[in-house]
């Protein structure tokens, strides 16, 4: 009995060749060369370091000059002052400006460079500004710009009569 399950063995085994050989015949087989690319790429430079950002706080106290609806004659020549507190965390230097955002801008430029206002101090900001050639009520908005680059605080306005 050991003699015919080892022959059957043998054949089933010899079968299982011949078929498996016979089944590849005519397909040929070539082996594939996988390319791999780089999920990411590496960075070559370091990663610029973040300036170390400040709460920009301010609080308005009052028009120092030229009260609203003050009467100025055409083409006259003024420079409105507001006084403010600096409650941030930085001091307000060379990199603080004043923006023209709404209103009529009366001749001024864009913007302003603040003086510098050390933390929690009084300090006067103040811009130039031409009273047009037409009688009537003007207004001109105005808002602080952090060196965080972004705007903060209330807005300071000038209004004016022109008469």
């Amino acid at each position: 009995m050991k003699k015919r399950s080892l022959l059957i063995i043998i054949i089933s085994i010899l079968f299982a060749v011949i078929f498996l050989s016979s089944c590849n015949q005519g397909e040929k087989v070539e082996p594939t060369q996988e390319v791999f690319q780089p999920t990411r790429s590496v960075a070559t430079i370091p990663a610029p370091t973040k300036a170390p950002s400040c709460n920009n706080v301010m609080s308005y106290l009052g028009d120092a000059n030229y009260a609203d609806g003050t009467i100025l004659s055409p083409g006259q020549k003024f420079t409105k002052e507001w006084e403010v507190i600096n409650y941030s965390d930085c001091n307000w230097d060379s990199k603080y400006h004043l923006f023209f955002i709404s209103g009529n801008q009366m001749g001024a430029p864009d913007f302003v460079e603040i003086p510098h206002i050390p933390i929690g101090s009084k300090g006067k900001i103040a811009v130039e500004l031409t009273a047009p050639d037409e009688p009537g009520e003007y207004r001109s908005e105005w808002k602080l710009f952090g060196a965080d680059n972004r705007f903060f605080g209330e807005s300071l306005v000038a209004k004016i009569t022109v008469q």
